[in-house]
C-alpha cells in the first residue's frame, strides 16, 4: 500500500456510499480530501466523521464551471492533486426500447463525459508535478452485461473502462497512473437513486444479501492503488464474478 500522508485527493460522489467511505478511510491515512458532491449537508456530515483536514466543495460535476470549482479550489487550499477518484455516478434500470434519448445523453454525461472532462482540468496539475493517480470508479458491468435491463448502464462503464485503457497508454512515462475499478454489486442508496429505481427494487432486495459493503469496497481500492494492474477488482467477489462471467 502506498503512503498517502499528506497526499492530495479529489473524490467526486463522496456524499454517499462508497465515495463517503473512501473519503474517511483517505483521511485516517492522513490524506487531505476535497469532497465533491450536490448534496452539501451530507458533505459536511461525512467531513465530521474524516479524521485529518477536509475541503467539502458542493458541485455538479456535469457543470464545466463545477468541475473547475472543485480544481481551482484544491489547488488554492493545497498546491497540488495527488489523485482523483471519479466515483460519482449514476445507474439505470429498464427496458432498452423504453429508455430515451434524454435518459442515455443524462447518463453518459454524469458517468463518462464528467470524469473524462474532470480528469482533463486535472492532467496538466499532475503533468508539472511529475506524478498522480487517475482511478476511475467503474463496475463489474464494465467489463460484461451482468444483469437484463442495464443496457445503457453496461454501455457507459464499459466507456469508462475504455476510457481508462486509452488513457493510461497516453500518459505511459508521464509518472501518471490509471486504474479503471470494478467493483461488484454494492449495498448503497445508489439503487435507490438510480433510475428506473422503483422497478429495480425487487431485484435488490433479492440481491442485497450478495452485495459488499461501501466500506469494503474503498479499502480494495486503496490497498491497491499501487497495483500494477490497470483493472483493478477492489474484492474477491468481484474478481471471481468476471472470471466466471466474462464471455457474457
Amino acid at each position: 500500500m502506498i503512503n498517502l500522508q499528506d497526499k492530495v485527493v479529489i473524490v467526486t460522489g463522496a456524499s454517499s456510499g462508497i465515495g463517503a467511505s473512501l473519503a474517511e478511510l483517505f483521511s485516517a491515512a492522513s490524506s487531505k480530501v476535497t469532497m465533491a458532491a450536490r448534496r452539501k449537508e451530507k458533505l459536511l456530515k461525512v467531513s465530521c466523521s474524516c479524521s485529518c483536514e477536509t475541503l467539502v466543495v458542493p458541485a455538479d460535476i456535469v457543470l464545466n464551471t463545477d468541475r473547475r470549482k472543485i480544481v481551482d479550489e484544491t489547488i488554492r487550499k493545497w498546491g497540488r492533486i495527488d489523485i482523483l477518484v471519479n466515483n460519482a455516478g449514476l445507474g439505470m434500470y429498464g427496458d432498452f426500447l423504453a429508455a430515451t434519448e434524454t435518459d442515455w445523453k443524462k447518463l453518459f454525461d454524469i458517468n463518462v463525459f464528467a470524469p473524462v472532462l474532470l480528469t482533463k482540468l486535472v492532467i496538466p496539475v499532475m503533468k508539472k508535478q511529475g506524478s498522480g493517480i487517475i482511478v476511475n470508479i467503474a463496475s463489474i458491468g464494465g467489463l460484461y452485461a451482468h444483469s437484463d435491463k442495464v443496457t445503457p448502464y453496461v454501455a457507459s462503464k464499459h466507456a469508462l473502462v475504455g476510457f481508462s485503457r486509452g488513457l493510461a497508454r497516453d500518459l505511459a512515462g508521464t509518472g501518471i497512473k490509471v486504474l479503471a475499478v470494478c467493483p461488484h454489486l454494492t449495498d448503497s442508496e445508489f439503487f435507490a437513486v438510480s433510475t428506473g429505481a422503483d422497478l429495480m427494487a425487487p431485484l435488490v432486495e433479492k440481491t442485497k444479501k450478495y452485495m459488499e459493503s461501501p466500506d469494503k469496497v474503498a479499502r480494495g481500492i486503496i490497498d491497491q492503488l499501487d497495483s500494477e494492474r490497470l483493472v483493478v477488482f477492489p474484492t474477491e467477489r468481484g474478481a471471481k464474478s468476471y472470471e466466471k462471467q466474462r464471455d457474457i
